[in-house]
């Protein structure tokens, strides 16, 4: 017969005796050394005092559950001056105090748990061979001791909901490490400043631009150089721009209803063609496309290229190629018509219910079966779209009925239109924000501000921040130059410094994933030791 393989044991420990059943694997094992150290005088003692047996969980082996029972000896301390009489061996390679499964095994079970949390991570151990309970994870999961690390030299800080509006925490992140440092509990300035003093070494910290935030890090790492966030900062300045356009929107509304009525704010944009012209348009583009398409594949098969060289020089794919050599045309993009159909015999009667209004599908195809029709309901909703929705033109709205071809842009919107680049505007556009920048001197200047705040963040251009504050601290953004000029040093270091709180951000969705799959249970405790440890 031959020789059976074992499950692996640890090399602490030496092999007694193995029962084995077709659904369980009990080892019988001791020791391998004599002697045991003393926990607390570290002396090596040979005197045994008695003997008992642990059982320990171990990792599954071929599907089955191993069961270890380890002899344990209680040996008495030789040293007369050691305060511990009597001690068991024991070796952390194998097991730690009070636990009932092995050291590696509790480390396969923390890192599922670190990944699934509990209920998932119970059913999934459950199929391996090494069942637990979900709340025997979660302890397993909470015992982690946090390692001692240096506090890192570049952290990134950002706040995440606990219930958005009502309560929120805070994500401390290595910007250098990319990983997550720790969780606060709120994001109030006593907690960041205790947490900076605790933790001395920070030398940058990139942050949004919440005033506590601010206030937190000058006060626990007043030596730090701190960063404030570029997108936060444009934002910010959008924001800015909205409330000077929300305070004079009725202007804005009366400039738009103006130009509605003349006809300006329709003439010259795609938008305001009618659908069905603009759809024909667009067809006509791709068949004219194609047909050059068509046109190239021909005359590099006629200069003999292989079809294989046609496709790597025009993109396109062998099969298409294939077939418009074979068919000599590249296709009549024609919609399928059916020849017969038995719904044919009902389409006066649907005809007619359609242009009393009826455009339901769903409810004609209930009428026709009780008229005798036994097809199936997607075949007959295929039939409505081909025989009779595409034959009968949809009815004319009179002028009272029909909508306005442009509406009244909202002020999110108008925002947007005033800071984006006016050669890319449709004509009825550039004509909007030229008209309510003539009408209105605050807004032509806000939005000039805004784009000029817009360019000299994303160029980089600290040259350029201080002639815009001498310009935006009198006029209609004068609030919230105001705010840069009190955050001046973190806003400068923006416009020099590459670190922003970007990967905070990626942290805090993968934070978000992982609390809603834990059913309520994302305690501070949990939550944090699932974040920094997977």
């Amino acid at each position: 017969m031959g020789k059976r393989v074992l499950p692996l044991i640890p090399s602490s420990l030496v092999v007694d005796q193995v029962h084995r059943s077709t659904d369980a694997v009990s080892i019988h094992c001791r020791f391998r050394s004599m002697g045991a150290k003393c926990p607390d005088c570290r002396k090596t003692s040979y005197r045994i005092h008695s003997c008992y047996d642990r059982r320990l969980s171990d990792l599954p082996w071929q599907g089955r559950s191993v069961t270890i029972t380890v002899s344990v000896r209680r040996l008495r301390c030789s040293n007369k001056r050691c305060q511990r009489r009597i001690f068991a061996e024991n070796d952390r390679d194998v097991t730690c105090r009070y636990r009932r499964r092995t050291t590696r095994l509790e480390d396969v079970h923390r890192s599922i748990g670190m990944a699934l949390g509990g209920e998932a991570g119970m059913r999934l151990v459950t199929r391996l061979g090494m069942p637990v309970s979900a709340d025997t994870i979660l302890r397993i999961v909470r015992s982690q001791t946090e390692s001692d690390h240096e506090a890192p030299r570049i952290l990134g800080v950002d706040d995440w909901a606990w219930r958005r509006g009502q309560r929120y925490g805070t994500i401390l992140v290595d910007l250098e490490t990319n990983n997550v440092v720790d969780l606060l509990p709120d994001r109030e300035k006593d907690t960041l400043s205790e947490w900076l003093a605790g933790h001395p070494g920070v030398e940058i910290i990139a942050r949004d631009r919440a005033g506590a935030y601010a206030r937190g890090a000058r006060e626990g790492a007043p030596k730090a150089q701190q960063v404030a966030d570029r997108w936060h900062l444009l934002r910010n300045c959008s924001d800015a721009l909205q409330n000077v356009v929300e305070r004079r929107y009725r202007l804005i509304r009366d400039v738009a209803k103006t130009l509605t009525a003349h006809g300006h704010a329709g003439d010259g944009s795609a938008k305001d063609m009618h659908p069905e012209r603009r759809d024909g348009r667009r067809r006509n583009n791709q068949h004219r496309s194609r047909r050059v398409l068509f046109d190239e594949v021909c005359r590099l098969n006629s200069l003999s290229w292989s079809q294989l060289a046609i496709k790597r020089e025009l993109g396109v794919d062998l099969k298409t190629i294939r077939k418009w050599l074979k068919d000599k045309r590249p296709g009549t993009w024609e919609r399928k018509v059916f020849t017969e159909s038995p719904a044919d015999v009902h389409a006066d009667y649907v005809r007619r219910r359609w242009l009393q209004g009826c455009r339901n599908a769903t409810q004609l195809y209930r009428e026709v079966c009780e008229r005798g029709y036994s097809g199936r309901a997607k075949t007959f909703r295929q039939w409505v779209k081909v025989r009779i929705r595409d034959d009968i033109p949809a009815p004319s709205l009179s002028g009272k009925l029909s909508k306005p071809a442009w509406s009244v842009p909202s002020p999110r919107k108008t925002t947007r239109l005033l800071t984006v680049d006016s050669e890319t505007l449709p004509a009825n556009e550039k004509v909007f924000v030229a008209t309510i920048s003539s009408a209105s001197p605050d807004i032509s200047v806000a939005a000039d501000l805004s784009r000029r705040f817009q360019t000299l963040v994303c160029d980089r251009d600290i040259g350029a921040l201080q002639p815009w504050l001498d310009d935006a601290v009198t006029g209609p953004m004068s609030s919230f130059a105001r705010g840069i000029l009190r955050d001046i040093e973190a806003v400068r270091a923006a416009l020099t410094l590459p670190w922003s709180t970007g990967p905070v951000e990626g942290k805090i969705n993968r934070l978000k994933f992982i609390k809603r799959s834990m059913y309520g249970r994302a305690g501070i405790d949990l939550l944090r030791s699932r974040i920094i440890g997977t």
